[in-house]
């Protein structure tokens, strides 16, 4: 029987990685390099002492939707796959599918985050985690996630895509040296929350699942 651990416990173990993983900047996006692998959907897995992936969503995702008000949760107990939607972000009634970053069973979920969405935004890499992952075929997945110094060289290569998106459809341009603001479809919401999620969260989205060995 799983024992239950309590928020303020959870949160603890949790929240040594960050600390300990280095972090860049990339035209004001956190981005770590070391310890966590990025997904193309923006979400992020660490592998725990314990066997388990922990995932959550990267700095990216966070700034460019804004911070969510309610969070669907993928179902403890259920197994989720690499590039298939496991939970959603929701905000003013808009909804982002999730992509997970790697195959397996659900063991838990952040509670922390459920009584407060904002943490996902506010600490993306720490507090705001959202779920431990009992990994199938982790050896397979990390082969298909960014780690280490590319994942500053990816988030580069995403932030000059937002930064042509944002010049053709509304005009705006980032001075040369400049950081992209928080909360971009906050600031700039005719640049359209669909195209922002079918951009940047679901270009991986695969809607059947093939066994891997």
């Amino acid at each position: 029987m799983k024992t239950s651990i309590s928020p303020e416990k959870s949160q603890a173990r949790v929240a040594a990685p960050a600390a300990l993983s280095k972090m860049v900047e990339v035209f004001g996006f956190k981005v770590p390099t070391s310890t966590y692998y990025l997904h193309r959907g923006h979400t992020w897995a660490v592998l725990e002492d314990n066997g388990q992936v922990r995932v959550g969503m990267d700095d990216f995702s966070q700034k460019i939707l804004g911070p969510a008000e309610l969070i669907e949760f993928p179902e403890v107990g259920r197994a989720y796959y690499q590039d298939h939607v496991c939970m959603a972000l929701i905000r003013q009634g808009h909804k982002a599918k999730v992509l997970a970053p790697v195959d397996g069973l659900i063991e838990e979920v952040n509670e922390a985050v459920q009584r407060d969405p904002k943490l996902v935004h506010d600490d993306p890499y720490g507090a705001g985690w959202l779920f431990l992952v009992k990994p199938i075929n982790l050896k397979y997945n990390l082969d298909n996630l960014y780690s280490g110094d590319t994942n500053a060289a990816w988030i580069d290569q995403e932030a000059h895509r937002l930064l042509n998106l944002m010049d053709s459809e509304i005009g705006v341009t980032l001075p040369s040296g400049g950081a992209i603001i928080d909360d971009v479809y906050g600031q700039f919401p005719q640049l359209g929350w669909r195209k922002l999620v079918k951009e940047f969260l679901l270009q991986d989205l695969t809607k059947t699942w093939k066994k891997r060995y």
